[in-house]
This record gives C-alpha cells, sequence and structure tokens, in this order.
C-alpha cells in the first residue's frame, strides 16, 4: 500500500492516511436523462493502518490530463456529504458538476480530505472489463440491440439511432480525408454513396422511389449536365377565367367569353369555340419564379364535323397581344404546331364503337395529340390555339383538352 498525505482533517490526528482506489466505472443514470457519471469507492486508512474513523467528511475530486502538474480540467466538491464506514468510501462524481468531457482519453483523478493537500500520486483511472471493446483492437459494440447516440432509449427497429436534443435537425457527419464513402451491403451486393468535395456519386445504381420523387420549386434533375423536361402546370380546364375566346388572332375587337366542355373517356373536358370555327382560343401562361430558357406545351387536338382537306387546326406562342399592324413585324406571335384534316377518318371510324361525344358536333370526331416548344426564358407567354375553318360552329369547328405547360 501507499502511504498518501492529507492534512487538516476534523480529528486532529496525523495527517498520514493510507488510500486505496478499489474501483471505478462510467455508468449511465437514467433517471437523470442519460447524464454520464462516475462511481469511485475506495478506502481511507491512517497512518497506524487503522481505518479513518466512521463519519462524514468533505472530499474535493479533481480529473486531470497528466499524472503530475498541469491544471485540472474538472472538479466537484462533496461538502461535508461523504459518508466513511470502516475506513470505506462510495461517491459518484458528475450529480453536482456534469461532466463535460469525452472520457475518449486517460485521465487521473486527484483526491483531497477535508480542504487538505491532495493525494500523491494521482490515480489513473481505469474502464470496466466489458468497456476495453471500446477501446480494444476489435472496436465494436459487443452487446445485442440498438445503439444510442444522445439517447438512452434508442428506436429498437434502427441498429444505430442518433438523436439530437439541443437543436431541430440532427447531422451525422462522415469525414475522409480526400473521400466520404457509405458502403451498403446485402450479402455479396454492394452500392455506395460517395462525396470527393465536388460533388456526390451514386455509381451503377438503380434507385426505386415508393411513392414518385418530388422538387421543390425551380428544381430540375440533369443528366450530363442538361436539365430535364419539369411539369409545371397542368389545366384541366375547370377554370373559365383563364381561357378567352376571340374572332380571329388578328383582330380583338369582338370577344367571346362563352367556352364551351365535353366530357370524355380520356379528356376530362374539352373547350371548344361555339360560335365560329376559326375562332381562336388563348390562355395567359405565369412562368415567373421557375428558371427556364425552354418552354413545351403538350395538348390534346380534336377535330369536330366536316373539315376539308386543306383546313387544318395550329397551335403558337405568343409574349403578349399579338397583332402590332399588317406587317407584323415583331415576331411577338409564333406558330408552333400545324396539323391538316384527316378526310378519311370518318370512314374507318364510323359505327356506333367509337365514341363521338354527347354533341351534335362530334359526328365525325377524331384527336391528336401535339406539343410545341419554344425557346425562351419569358417568365410571361400566351398560348394560341386555332383553325382556317370557313364555317359556323355547328358545321365544323375544334376543340383542346389535356393541356400541360412544362420548362427546361
Amino acid at each position: 500500500m501507499k502511504f498518501i498525505n492529507f492534512s487538516n482533517l476534523k480529528d486532529g490526528f496525523k495527517s498520514h492516511l493510507y488510500f486505496l482506489l478499489l474501483g471505478c466505472m462510467i455508468c449511465c443514470n437514467m433517471d437523470l436523462q442519460g447524464q454520464a457519471t462516475l462511481n469511485i469507492q475506495g478506502i481511507i486508512k491512517k497512518s497506524s493502518g487503522a481505518n479513518l474513523d466512521d463519519g462524514t467528511y468533505s472530499m474535493r475530486f479533481r480529473l486531470y490530463t497528466v499524472a503530475t502538474g498541469s491544471t485540472h480540467i474538472w472538479e466537484e466538491d462533496h461538502t461535508n456529504r461523504v459518508d466513511v464506514t470502516s475506513g470505506v468510501y462510495n461517491v459518484v462524481l458528475g450529480l453536482i458538476t456534469p461532466f463535460t468531457i469525452s472520457f475518449d482519453r486517460s485521465y487521473f483523478l486527484g483526491v483531497s480530505v477535508d480542504g487538505g493537500a491532495e493525494v500523491s500520486p494521482r490515480i489513473r483511472l481505469t474502464g470496466a472489463p466489458y468497456s476495453l471493446s471500446l477501446m480494444g483492437q476489435k472496436n465494436i459494440f459487443p452487446s445485442t440491440g440498438a445503439v444510442g447516440i444522445g439517447t438512452v432509449r434508442p428506436d429498437t427497429s434502427a441498429r444505430l439511432h442518433i438523436k439530437s436534443d439541443s437543436d431541430t435537425t440532427a447531422r451525422f457527419l462522415l469525414e475522409g480525408k480526400d473521400t466520404a464513402v457509405i458502403v451498403m451491403k446485402t450479402r455479396t451486393d454492394t452500392a455506395s454513396i460517395s462525396f470527393n468535395g465536388t460533388k456526390i456519386t451514386i455509381p451503377d445504381l438503380s434507385i426505386n422511389y415508393a411513392s414518385g420523387v418530388s422538387l421543390p420549386k425551380g428544381q430540375s434533375v440533369k443528366y450530363n449536365a442538361l436539365s430535364t423536361w419539369q411539369l409545371v402546370q397542368v389545366d384541366t380546364l375547370l377554370d373559365r377565367g383563364v381561357w378567352t375566346c376571340i374572332d380571329d388572332w388578328k383582330v380583338q375587337s369582338s370577344i367571346h367569353y362563352d367556352v364551351k366542355r365535353e366530357y370524355g373517356p380520356f379528356n376530362s373536358y374539352i373547350i371548344w369555340p361555339n360560335s365560329k370555327g376559326k375562332d381562336v382560343l388563348f390562355k395567359n401562361i405565369d412562368l415567373g419564379g421557375i428558371p427556364h430558357t425552354m418552354v413545351k406545351v403538350v395538348f390534346t387536338f380534336h377535330f369536330f364535323d366536316t373539315w376539308d382537306t386543306d383546313e387544318f387546326g395550329f397551335a403558337a406562342f405568343g409574349t403578349e397581344s399579338p397583332y402590332d399592324g399588317p406587317e407584323q413585324t415583331t415576331g411577338k406571335f409564333q406558330v408552333g404546331w400545324r396539323q391538316y384534316a384527316q378526310t378519311n377518318f370518318s370512314t374507318l371510324f364510323s359505327n356506333s364503337g367509337y365514341f363521338k361525344g354527347s354533341s351534335t358536333l362530334a359526328a365525325s370526331d377524331y384527336n391528336i395529340q401535339g406539343e410545341m416548344v419554344a425557346q425562351t426564358d419569358a417568365n410571361n407567354i400566351r398560348i394560341y390555339f386555332g383553325s382556317n375553318l370557313d364555317g359556323n360552329a355547328g358545321d365544323e369547328t375544334y376543340g383542346i383538352s389535356n393541356v400541360q405547360i412544362w420548362v427546361r
């Protein structure tokens, strides 16, 4: 045994005592929500070899990173609260002054009694036998069940549960000198996600999403640095106020607001001019806040009744009112799609098995999907639909449905 010097003990006897640290361990107290504590048990004897008298003493405990010298990194005073029986005492450290140290290295414990000099030499803390697995060569958690970081009640459905009570965001940091890699493995199959400081790479991996991928407004998926088309609007044609019908794309003095709708098995609603077949439908599109350099409009164009071979339907883009005079030199209106009538369609699909709608206009209906593309970063554009028909709507007309706006 080692002789340890203490001074100013309550009973006034000579301050030479035996001090022996019997054991120490780090434990987690559930009642204190996982606060780390250190259990210390020791024995104190007088220089004569007799146990220290039974009683209650004041003791100070300090932790150091070195065996001698230096400044303590933590201390805790137990004033008149350490009971000694037959020389044996037991204290739990960390309840009065919580630990702020990481316990990732060796520490040395200094002890003094009733204000006396600190025990010399300091006592090196040792781990409980099973805690050595965290410092040994295997570096594994030998226990079964889930491991919690920041929680003493980890989710049993996960092997590792990381929780942050001090912040609304829990962060998991994986740091590598040049590259950080997460490797996932099932039996012999592996997949990885790597970050090299510039980009994240998922090599040769097919990703499946149960409910699709949702991107914030303005974001897009890129292949080889090129953005894919992004669907930004789908017109259900239920809002009568967004579409306008006019006599002619060059004549806007006479405006018709009555746009009819027709239900079909694949076309929810169809809108068409109800006065003259050549009347023009248009709609304003607001793309503000959506970065883009190209715009695409996808739609279904319907042909109703007795179209001639030289008659066609068209779709067009514009940035504002298209007509600025007879010469039309400013390019405010540009046709992006045109389709001639298919005169033999009514012969091919003349029987009752072909859907012709509930209107008398639908005697020889058919439709075709179309699309037009413009390279523009304008936020406000108009889309136009029309025809060169020369009859009234009761004789021949067109309709539009399934209108989608895409950007890239």
